[in-house]
């Protein structure tokens, strides 16, 4: 549903603040809208805010510039007011705020940010000049890209690619076998977890039909599942690397850009891969959101959602069975 709210049409004197959400996907996923803020104001200072473990990666693109929200620094985390007059100080006329949070309006609000545009979720509508009707079935990089075209008179029609810069990794090995990802969550994943024995099978057929090397991605908190599928491969004599705990989220990018093949299951990484340009294949059980709003908008991808009668929750992702993605990485490596 369109805004009804006063068009943002004379030129505007200050910087230019996004808000960016506080998970990688998330933040992702707004790529394409922060391309279209460029193109709208390409001679303008663009400023991100991003949490403490965001700024190395989003740090990397030049065309904008890095503001910590030190209200989440682990050591010495500072206040709202603290952090608003850090805003204050940079001269910001406009905000963007892509994370649909009360806290991030109260921020922009407190930061006497002239024109602050969101979504009216969260009681958020008095501290918005320019508030959106959200429409849950839109795609989240489409909600994204409407909370700049939208306010500017609809200056757009298509939507970009995601998009992240990676550098070079010594992670993935130059071999003459094929570099798959792989990431199948840990138990903190919940439903999303591809289960264990699920998984070992599917690398199991997939080294007999494709020469090739594992790389297991995982968090700190997920490295002991992980773990535990790099032991029972190597007991196969099946080639992997554990990566699990071993890469900031920007090396991460840059080890995921050097693959030829990524399995994933709906996260992080599986955006991450969209926005490199990797093949996929995304393992989607019940997610945190439906997959019709988050799937990556990107043909390099076979998605593989289940869809069986499994009645209880825990068994939904067991209807995609390990042949369905060996069978899929023959398709996308041909």
């Amino acid at each position: 549903m369109k805004t009804n709210q006063p068009k943002i049409r004379k030129p505007i004197t200050g910087n230019i603040l996004v808000v960016l959400p506080k998970f990688i996907g998330d933040a992702v996923n707004c790529t394409p809208a922060l391309q279209l803020i460029q193109k709208q104001y390409p001679n303008y200072k663009i400023l991100l805010l991003v949490r403490p473990y965001l700024a190395e990666l989003f740090g990397r693109e030049t065309r904008y510039s890095i503001i910590i929200d030190e209200r989440f620094h682990e050591s010495q985390p500072i206040s709202m007011l603290s952090q608003a007059k850090k805003l204050k100080s940079e001269h910001i006329e406009l905000a963007i705020i892509m994370r649909s949070s009360l806290s991030e309006a109260v921020l922009c609000f407190l930061a006497r940010i002239k024109y602050r545009i969101g979504y009216a979720k969260n009681g958020r509508t008095p501290l918005l000049t320019h508030s959106l009707k959200l429409n849950p079935n839109h795609h989240y990089i489409y909600r994204y890209c409407r909370l700049i075209n939208e306010p500017h008179g609809d200056p757009f029609s298509t939507i970009p690619k995601t998009h992240l810069v990676k550098k070079h990794s010594d992670l993935i090995k130059q071999k003459n076998n094929k570099a798959i990802g792989v990431y199948f969550g840990g138990k903190n994943k919940k439903l999303r977890h591809y289960p264990h024995d699920f998984a070992l099978e599917s690398l199991k057929i997939i080294i007999k039909n494709t020469n090739c090397c594992f790389y297991l991605f995982g968090d700190p908190t997920e490295v002991e599942d992980v773990k535990q599928l790099h032991e029972q491969l190597m007991k196969q004599n099946i080639d992997s690397i554990m990566l699990a705990g071993k890469t900031s989220i920007a090396t991460m990018v840059d080890a995921i850009g050097a693959l030829d093949l990524m399995i994933s299951i709906d996260s992080g990484p599986m955006h991450i891969a969209a926005a490199l340009n990797i093949p996929i294949i995304p393992i989607v059980g019940l997610g945190t959101s439906p997959w019709s709003i988050v799937a990556p908008k990107t043909l390099n991808q076979l998605a593989l959602v289940a869809n069986g009668s499994q009645l209880i929750e825990d068994e939904i992702i067991k209807a995609i069975k390990p042949i369905d993605i060996a069978n899929s990485v023959q398709k996308l490596l041909r």
